[in-house]
């Protein structure tokens, strides 16, 4: 009855009352994106690693966290890696309190810092070795699938030695490509109980491990900084390869660290 006297009013106007459907939304299909992750690269596979353990000393460890906060602008490493070089080097050096150290790829220092500040607070007085070229990363092949050479160029010796100036007072700083430029600095018959590797690929890698193995005492450990990550494959590939050798125990941790022991 409404409609019909609206319809007569509207009329003479040359109106009309129509029923209008609602807009209904055409389906659309459905289109499903590929994840990210997994991948695999270079016959290894990657994913985002995301342990349930919630145990986080290096939040309760005041002079660790302080100092962390000082050097993170130093540093690629992110403090869950940081803190474990922090407590290596502490018991690496009440292995051998005679057993030297050494980093190579310093970039801007603050992985050197951790270690060193370490080493000030147990009294050591051992050389701390810290190689680099501070034009990049070196030696890059076939063998890593993303870096080339001179990348991380961006950092120099006096930015770490500013970092480092009262870290620790045992620094020795090997400017140069290592072993082959800088190794002979080292005096003949020295032992080493820890070594840091964060050249990011594999021949620069290989080098080093071949150079130090003999000069590393049982117990000592070799730190690959980029073994869990998808960009050094590289790296992935060459402590892979070390887990064939019986003299050496590689564990991986979630971190993204690989730690070789030497076990004889």
């Amino acid at each position: 009855m409404l409609k019909q006297i609206i319809r007569g009013f509207l009329k003479p106007f040359g109106l009309n009352l129509v029923r209008v459907k609602k807009n209904v939304p055409v389906p659309q299909p459905i289109r499903e994106e590929k994840p990210e992750w997994p991948k695999t690269i270079e016959g290894n596979v990657y994913d985002l690693v995301r342990p349930y353990a919630n145990y986080s000393p290096w939040l309760g460890e005041k002079q660790f966290h302080d100092l962390y906060n000082e050097i993170r602008q130093n540093t690629l490493v992110d403090i869950f890696r940081c803190f474990e070089l922090w407590e290596l080097a502490g018991k690496v050096h009440g292995l051998d309190p005679g057993a030297a150290f050494i980093e190579i790829g310093v970039w801007r220092g603050g992985t050197a810092a951790v270690v060193g500040k370490k080493l000030s607070q147990l009294n050591a007085e051992i050389p701390f070795y810290l190689a680099d070229t501070y034009t990049g990363v070196k030696k890059s092949s076939d063998k890593d699938a993303f870096y080339f050479d001179n990348e991380h160029a961006d950092t120099s010796e006096e930015m770490v030695r500013e970092i480092l100036q009262d870290k620790y007072h045992h620094y020795v700083f090997l400017n140069g490509i290592f072993p082959e430029d800088t190794a002979h600095l080292i005096p003949e018959g020295g032992r080493f109980g820890y070594c840091h590797i964060d050249v990011d690929v594999y021949n620069s890698a290989s080098d080093v491990v071949d150079w130090i193995w003999d000069k590393l005492i049982p117990g000592g450990v070799i730190v690959f900084d980029d073994y869990g990550f998808h960009t050094c494959t590289g790296i992935t590939q060459f402590v892979n390869e070390q887990k064939l050798k019986n003299d050496r125990m590689i564990i991986h941790n979630l971190n993204g660290h690989a730690i070789m022991v030497k076990v004889r």
